[in-house]
Formats: structure tokens, C-alpha cells, sequence
């Protein structure tokens, strides 16, 4: 595969760790049901990465969770995994998921000499879930950041690339526990500019995605969080103009892939304002396990998302209807039981930056 002929980029998320000995509020992750592969499995995963990269579809990063790595009940299996550390010599990033709260700092040598021998060689980027009540305490930020410090001294084999604070948006879209007022404007805004968050990029996940969205009333959580974010997003982007990035109005975010491999089953997740995480069958691939297999699982989705979009009257005559269909908005719709647009590209439609 020639660098300059890469035609998408391969996101890989692997839902293997068990066990969290943090409550984040909000959190809906699986801290449970998370099977680890079979050895038939990681061979499985590492010929379809293979046959990725053959056909020009580059392995990109490899992030691993879903529970905090350092405190999962199966960490040592993780991280001492010669089946693992072969996975990640297929991508250019591994992401770890970590909370960086345990208080003794002995665990941080050991938490990164272990990810030292992982890694060996590579790239590493950290993923920390984040509480936004947080986002002006400096000591606590500097308390990451020192133990961050730590286990990147235990690694001298592994570059350190970027650390990402991750917002769980449906817990945090009050942030100001005093005051009890609705600042998500001025939180997005703090997330791009504020002095105490530099190092960091910061995102938000919408975590009623994992919830079952069959049930109407857990679709109706995801839909009622979906166009509050979409709200203050569009108005933070009006107010404060290229302070604030939103990158569900760049197309070229659609060249990436997101499969998510959990319990013996792979996904392709959609992409609303970040990556959204849903195990509903509607993301499920029913095919093999093969560039070719994944490629029709995507194209029979994007085929069906716009049938369905040119049946809706909202939809219809969209000129966005191509980009939702590759992102999965249209699947998210379906299972939100809505019709109402649930992206920010027609409201931000002149700040679309078309390639």
C-alpha cells in the first residue's frame, strides 16, 4: 500500500476489559460482558487488518477498553497479552483507557512498564474520562497530568502523541454544581481555549447510545440529548465563530472507518458531532470477516440509510444526505423513531468546509 493511495482510515476499538473501580456519573459503558477473543478471534481480527491494509484501507488506531485498562479485573491478561501486543504492531496509535485516579504513584511505574512491553516502539495516546465540573479545577488537572508524567517515565520505548478528556455530555451538560445553570455554550468554549486544559484535547460522548435503544424510552434519552448538544453546538459556532471546531461540518470525517470489536462481534459505529458507540444490531456486520465483508456491510447500510432519507420529507432534497448516510445519522434516526434533521449541518450549512 502506497501512503499517498489510502483511501480511509481504520479506527479499531477493542471491548475487552472487565471491571471499574470508579462510578463516573453518567456512565453506561459495559463493565461486565466483555469476552475476551478466542485465539481464533485475534487471528480473525489481525487477517481482516491485513486484508485492510491491501486494499488501501490503513489501520490508523487501536484503542482499548471499555473500562478504565489500569483498574479492570483482567488488566495483567491485557497487558500481558503477546496476542495484544501483536494487534497493535498492525496500527500507527494505541489509545489506553485510563481515569489516572489511583493515588499511589508506585501504580503508575507499574501501570507503565507494563504498557512499555505493550507497546514497545509505537505511539501511545491516552483516553480519560472526564467529569466537566472539573474543567476549572488546576489541581486537579495538575494531579493528572503528574501521573500522567509517571507512567510515560516508565516508557522510554513509546512515544506519547496526545491525551484526550472525554465528557460524558448527558452528565455534564449542567456543569456548575453551585449555580445549577445550563453552561454548555460557555463549556465548549472552554473546552477549545481555556489555559488549564492545554496538552489536552477534550470531547464529548453521548453514552445513551449504549443504552438498549429499542426500548422508546431510552431512544427518547438519546434523541432529547442528541438535539440539546446539536443546539449548543450551533450556537456556540455562531457565537464564537472559529473558536469553536465541529467536526460533524467537515466531510472529510467521513473518511474514516469506526469498528468496534465486542464479545465475538465486529461494529461499524456511526459519527454525530464525535464517534457514537452503539452495539444495536443495526451496526452489527453480518458478514465475513474480510475488507470485502466489511465494505458490503457498509455499502448495503449507506444504500438502505438513503432510501429511507429520500422517503422523508426533512430529508429528502438535502444536499447533506450522502454525508449523513456514510456517517450513520440516518441509522440513528431510524432507532430514535424521529424524522427531525439530528445533525448540525443544515443549521451550520455556510460554515461547511467542502474539500
Amino acid at each position: 500500500m502506497k501512503e499517498d493511495n489510502i483511501k480511509k482510515l481504520i479506527d479499531f476499538s477493542l471491548e475487552i476489559t472487565k471491571g471499574c473501580q470508579f462510578n463516573c456519573t453518567g456512565c453506561t459503558i459495559d463493565k461486565v460482558y466483555n469476552d475476551y477473543p478466542t485465539d481464533n478471534q485475534f487471528q480473525k481480527i489481525m487477517s481482516l487488518l491485513d486484508d485492510l491494509k491491501e486494499n488501501e484501507f490503513k489501520p490508523m488506531n487501536l484503542q482499548i477498553g471499555p473500562t478504565d485498562v489500569m483498574t479492570s479485573s483482567n488488566m495483567d491478561q491485557v497487558l500481558t497479552d503477546i496476542k495484544v501486543k501483536k494487534l497493535t504492531k498492525k496500527f500507527l496509535k494505541t489509545a489506553i483507557n485510563c481515569a489516572f485516579l489511583k493515588p499511589y504513584d508506585e501504580d503508575y511505574v507499574k501501570f507503565g512498564k507494563k504498557l512499555n512491553w505493550l507497546l514497545e516502539g509505537g505511539l501511545v495516546k491516552f483516553i480519560i474520562p472526564f467529569e466537566a465540573y472539573h474543567i476549572d479545577n488546576k489541581e486537579y488537572l495538575n494531579r493528572i497530568r503528574r501521573r500522567i508524567k509517571i507512567t510515560l517515565d516508565n516508557m522510554p520505548d513509546v512515544v506519547h502523541t496526545k491525551t484526550y478528556l472525554i465528557m460524558n455530555y448527558e452528565a455534564t451538560s449542567i456543569y456548575d454544581r453551585e449555580e445549577k445553570k445550563n453552561l454548555t455554550e460557555k463549556l465548549i468554549l472552554k473546552t477549545h481555549e481555556s489555559d488549564l486544559l492545554e496538552g489536552f484535547d477534550v470531547g464529548f460522548n453521548l453514552a445513551h447510545s449504549l443504552l438498549d435503544l429499542r426500548k422508546p424510552e431510552n431512544a427518547k434519552k438519546l434523541y432529547d440529548s442528541v438535539i440539546r448538544l446539536k443546539k449548543y453546538f450551533v450556537n456556540a459556532k455562531r457565537k464564537y465563530g472559529d473558536k469553536i471546531d465541529v467536526y460533524d461540518i467537515m466531510p472529510h470525517e467521513g473518511t474514516d472507518w469506526d469498528i468496534f470489536y465486542k464479545s465475538g462481534k465486529l461494529y461499524l459505529t456511526p459519527f454525530l458531532f464525535e464517534a457514537v458507540t452503539s452495539f444495536d444490531k443495526e451496526f452489527e456486520v453480518n458478514k465475513n470477516w474480510t475488507f470485502e465483508g466489511i465494505h458490503e456491510a457498509y455499502t448495503e447500510g449507506f444504500i438502505n440509510q438513503v432510501a429511507w432519507a429520500h422517503k422523508n420529507k426533512g430529508c429528502k432534497d438535502c444536499q447533506f444526505v450522502p454525508m449523513c448516510a456514510e456517517r450513520g445519522v440516518h441509522s440513528l434516526m431510524k432507532l430514535m423513531n424521529t424524522t427531525n434533521c439530528i445533525s448540525p449541518l443544515k443549521s451550520l450549512k455556510d460554515k461547511v468546509m467542502w474539500r
